[in-house]
């Protein structure tokens, strides 16, 4: 993936001094959205939610009554046979943070369905923080065996060592300030705006290919300002840096909806640039991918998975695919929702 090298920009003390408490304020309002914990999740909204959605729940009790398939552990190689190392870009609710947003509790929509996996291949899973283009590093050079972070199963990724088991869908979403005071209305509205992006994210290589449609057409490029983590690109955008943050739909609604000083876009070519996403590991990890997506259909076939999506709010998949995300997203690029090819 490419990384856009951004132009550093001077700031006064007082400049500083604001930016660090809206740091603050943005960090504490992401990481806090949200009830769910290890043991209870209520609905978050998403791309598409399940019409039980309002109403189903993932509790502390539903995860009991998973059982352990012990042909599935077996599957597994023997150094991880007892715990795994899971990283994760947290917090990026609805699908990870923190919860109290102060502690290291770890909670949101990957972190549950990691615990389901965890309890049918017989181990335990332990989520660790990691800013996601570190993490995307971490899987390719196969430190750390496992990725659950709202993570799209791309093309590219899968060039770069990284195999996926698919579990859901998402796509890409507009997040401004309430009121959209820069009259955003869709993709091509950005056109000559500072808009920002968390790094290595998908969401950085789409308005890349964004900026080279617009100069193709002769329309003025947009600056695209890359950050580490997804409360800094709230950041710009609160502090007029940037006009819009381009994000996992699923997220900008969850932010909208618990953050009263954004709103999405109300595009109806909306989530723009549809992707699966998956759970990541090396693609040299041929037993622990096996053994996840038994796990995975295994859920499935009992019902479970399709609880717990519908208690977050995110889309099922009707079987736990392998790498199956390059081609959901050229089947879904002809559709109008993206205006170029997929990156």
């Amino acid at each position: 993936m490419n990384v856009l090298h951004v132009r550093a920009r001077r700031r006064g003390v007082a400049l500083v001094v604001l930016v660090v408490a809206l740091a603050v304020v943005a960090a504490v309002l992401v990481a806090g959205c949200g009830s769910s914990s290890s043991s209870s999740s209520s609905s978050s909204p998403s791309t598409a939610a399940s019409p039980s959605a309002s109403t189903a729940t993932w509790t502390a009790a539903d995860l009991a009554k998973v059982t352990t398939d012990q042909s599935i552990h077996a599957m597994l190689p023997a150094n991880l046979q007892s715990n795994i190392k899971c990283i994760s870009d947290i917090p990026y609710p609805p699908w990870e943070y923190f919860d109290p947003p102060t502690s290291s509790n770890p909670a949101g929509f990957d972190y549950d369905l990691s615990q389901a996996l965890a309890k049918k291949m017989g181990v335990t899973i332990t989520f660790t923080k990691k800013p996601f283009d570190a993490a995307l590093l971490a899987i390719v050079g196969n430190t750390v065996p496992m990725m659950m972070s709202g993570m799209y199963d791309s093309a590219e990724r899968q060039k770069s060592g990284i195999s996926f088991v698919d579990y859901t869908t998402d796509g890409t979403g507009i997040l401004t300030l309430k009121g959209n005071p820069n009259g955003i209305t869709n993709l091509e509205s950005l056109a000559g705006k500072a808009v920002a992006c968390e790094r290595g994210t998908t969401q950085q290589a789409f308005l890349t290919s964004l900026n080279q449609q617009f100069q193709s057409e002769g329309k003025a490029q947009m600056s695209i300002i890359v950050v580490t983590t997804q409360p800094d690109a709230l950041l710009k955008v609160q502090g007029n840096t940037a006009v819009a943050d381009l994000t996992d739909y699923s997220t900008a609604l969850d932010v909208a909806k618990k953050t009263p000083a954004f709103e999405v876009v109300p595009d109806p070519a909306a989530p723009y640039d549809p992707q699966m996403d998956g759970i990541g590991t090396n693609h040299a990890n041929t037993q622990l991918l096996s053994a996840i997506q038994k796990a995975l259909q295994s859920l499935m076939d009992a019902g479970q998975y399709q609880q717990l999506c519908a208690a977050w709010g995110f889309k099922t998949l009707p079987s736990a695919t392998v790498n199956a995300g390059p081609a959901y997203a050229a089947s879904h690029a002809l559709g109008g929702a993206s205006p170029s090819p997929s990156p």
